[in-house]
């Protein structure tokens, strides 16, 4: 099986689940849109031409890895947490979200072969207090956004850019998006109000 099989499987496994998050127009899936639209869009290229340019593979790979995991993350709070409550779910976006970048944070350092130990923990203990709101149903003070920004200006350089904002980059140069974060949803899926 091809990675272009398993995205395929993946996006049908998925579909409901993403076409609610759009319908509903969360920023649970608005903050990785732009990650939808470039695997998408070189899926389909991969699918019209046969094959792909080895570093247009390379981002496939890694927005795909991004959207698994996250999904993985995304299904399980739903199920376990929410008890397939997606309207529920939906009201603690934020919480989710910080969890999510507080994941994508861990990911990088894990990945990097110098990592100190501290670093991680550090990482660690602030995603316990995240996982404190999401098991009481609690939005996370707009506070603790500033406080994972402390933590992670300490462990990354200020060039640090994760597979999130690289993404971003790759969808504004396919011509997928607008420059214009505030409307992601928009730009990528196209959703006008009439057709909510």
């Amino acid at each position: 099986m091809t990675i272009y099989e398993d995205y395929e499987d993946w996006k049908n496994e998925n579909i409901e689940l993403i076409n609610e998050l759009i319908k509903m127009k969360s920023a649970i899936i608005s903050r990785f849109s732009h990650v939808i639209a470039v695997t998408d869009y070189l899926y389909n290229e991969y699918m019209t031409k046969g094959s792909l340019e080895d570093y247009l593979e390379n981002i496939f790979e890694h927005g795909f890895d991004y959207l698994h995991d996250h999904f993985v993350t995304i299904s399980t709070i739903l199920q376990k947490e929410y008890r397939g409550n997606l309207v529920g779910m939906n009201e603690n976006a934020k919480t989710i979200n910080l969890l999510l970048y507080v994941n994508d944070f861990q990911n990088e350092l894990a990945n990097e072969d110098d990592h100190k130990q501290s670093d991680l923990d550090k990482l660690s203990d602030f995603e316990q207090k995240v996982l404190e709101y999401i098991d009481k149903h609690q939005e996370v003070p707009d506070e603790m956004f500033g406080v994972l920004d402390d933590i992670t200006f300490d462990i990354f350089d200020e060039n640090y850019k994760g597979v999130n904002e690289i993404m971003y980059d790759v969808a504004l140069e396919l011509n997928l998006i607008e420059d214009n974060e505030g409307e992601a949803i928009d730009n990528v899926f196209g959703i006008k109000e009439n057709e909510l």
